[in-house]
């Protein structure tokens, strides 16, 4: 007798975990984030804001992994960091994808790609490729979500508004590679670490 798979009142299977890999920013960044948003919830768009609490440095995003695979994902991560050392990220600058004139998704960027940065992004991508996760065809272009446009052609004077206000470059140091759970609720997205992979200090 065959089974039917049962969907969750979150819009996940019951039997897979919504899963992505990433690097935690310091409270400092998203309290900033938070002004950055309260300034342009004045311009009228049809937006929906990312809670900054839940703001992070997405490397890999896997959608939704089996639960017995979340172990060999685990696994995939604390091998990608292995021998990977701490190392700075400096967030700065604003944009929107694909572009200020047809704006869909509004965010704060990096000043510059660090070398460690994209290292290790290519070690997890070469890592989680044999468990059936295809490689990104795009160019890595890491950068802080903080808004998605609710309604088409809407948002120009928001793109135009948040590239005027842009970021100011602020420096942070890359402790840990997180692999997160994230569960889609009514009200919000809620994350939680399923496995946190310290890197190693400098001392080391």
């Amino acid at each position: 007798m065959s089974r039917t798979t049962k969907k969750r009142h979150d819009g996940q299977n019951k039997d897979s975990i919504r899963t992505f890999v990433c690097i935690e920013i310091p409270d400092s960044i998203k309290q900033r984030l938070e002004d950055l948003e309260n300034q342009l919830r004045r311009v009228d768009a049809q937006v929906s804001w990312v809670k900054p609490s839940n703001v992070h440095l997405t490397l890999k995003f896997l959608g939704g992994v089996p639960v017995d695979r979340i172990d060999s994902v685990a696994e995939a991560a604390e091998r990608a960091s292995r021998g990977a050392r701490v190392f700075d990220i400096e967030v700065g600058g604003a944009g929107c994808f694909p572009s200020p004139r047809n704006p869909r998704v509004f965010w704060v960027g990096l000043t510059a790609l660090p070398e460690d940065l994209v290292r290790l992004h290519g070690r997890l991508e070469a890592e989680l490729e044999p468990l059936g996760f295809e490689r990104e065809a795009r160019r890595f272009a890491p950068h802080l979500t903080i808004g998605r446009l609710r309604s088409p052609g809407t948002g120009a004077e928001l793109a135009r508004t948040l590239i005027d206000i842009g970021f100011e470059p602020q420096r942070f140091v890359a402790r840990d590679l997180i692999v997160m759970r994230s569960q889609l609720k009514p009200t919000g997205s809620i994350y939680t670490p399923i496995k946190t992979i310290p890197l190693l200090s400098t001392q080391q």
